[in-house]
């Protein structure tokens, strides 16, 4: 039993996937450079503002004491959405003021270890919950001779649902822009293989009796003349032959 040759796929048919398949590359490329830019730069510019916030408050606590940076603490009303939330410990480990509402979300054990201000927000802790991202840092601060302990919550979902919606919108760009390629690509290599398609009707009306007509390859694109020439060279040796055939048959039936 003979297995089944597979059908050989057309040119239009590859140049239409290359086309495709090379349009949706560069595309990833581009918008993955363009989204790890983006992401990177708002995580980098969360990190500055952070680390501006936890400097203010070393220096704040270090000023006007802990005392007077607990009352601020405890003067601030319970907001929807705060940006930071704050909790200062005292020397041996007990809240001494927060930000209302942060115990339900953040209590003191989820926060990493304390580290000096240089190096706190290198050490930062991503902690979700619910829908919400935050990044946690723990600090170290003295004043008046005694070390207390600041636990800085940032909150970072704002950034993480623009970073979402950036990711979607580059899902959808990228197959949009794949279908539109691939609809160009279709048009293109039609357009491109026209003068093959006239070139097979050319040839195909040509037989015994039209062996003195020509393809005439000057009116053909450069990639095609070389066949072209190739088969007006062909039709005038079989013209040639034809006529000696007949010229041939003449003869014959004259000497008979």
């Amino acid at each position: 039993m003979f297995s089944k040759r597979a059908k050989p796929r057309s040119i239009a048919s590859r140049l239409i996937l290359f086309f495709t398949l090379a349009t949706a590359l560069l595309l990833a490329f581009g918008l993955g450079t363009f989204y790890w830019l983006v992401v990177r730069h708002a995580f980098a510019e969360d990190n500055a503002v952070l680390a501006d916030k936890i400097s203010a408050l070393s220096a704040d606590l270090n000023e006007n004491g802990p005392n007077v940076f607990a009352e601020e603490l405890n003067a601030q009303r319970a907001a929807e959405h705060p940006a930071y939330w704050i909790r200062i410990l005292d020397p041996q480990g007990r809240t001494l003021a927060e930000t209302p509402g942060i115990d339900r979300l953040l209590p003191p054990e989820i926060f990493p270890s304390s580290q000096k201000s240089p190096s706190a927000v290198q050490n930062r802790k991503d902690y979700h919950i619910g829908a919400k991202l935050f990044s946690l840092v723990v600090l170290s601060a003295e004043s008046g001779g005694e070390a207390y302990t600041l636990q800085v919550a940032q909150d970072r979902s704002s950034d993480e649902r623009v970073e979402r919606e950036f990711a979607l919108l580059f899902i959808i760009v990228l197959a949009s822009s794949a279908l539109a390629s691939a609809f160009i690509a279709i048009i293109v290599t039609k357009r491109g293989l026209r003068p093959l398609t006239q070139i097979t009707r050319s040839v195909a009306r040509m037989g015994p009796t039209h062996l003195k007509e020509r393809v005439a390859p000057a009116g053909w694109p450069h990639e095609l003349q070389p066949l072209a020439l190739a088969f007006d060279d062909m039709l005038e040796r079989l013209d040639d032959s034809f006529t000696r055939l007949s010229q041939f048959s003449a003869d014959l039936a004259h000497e008979l």
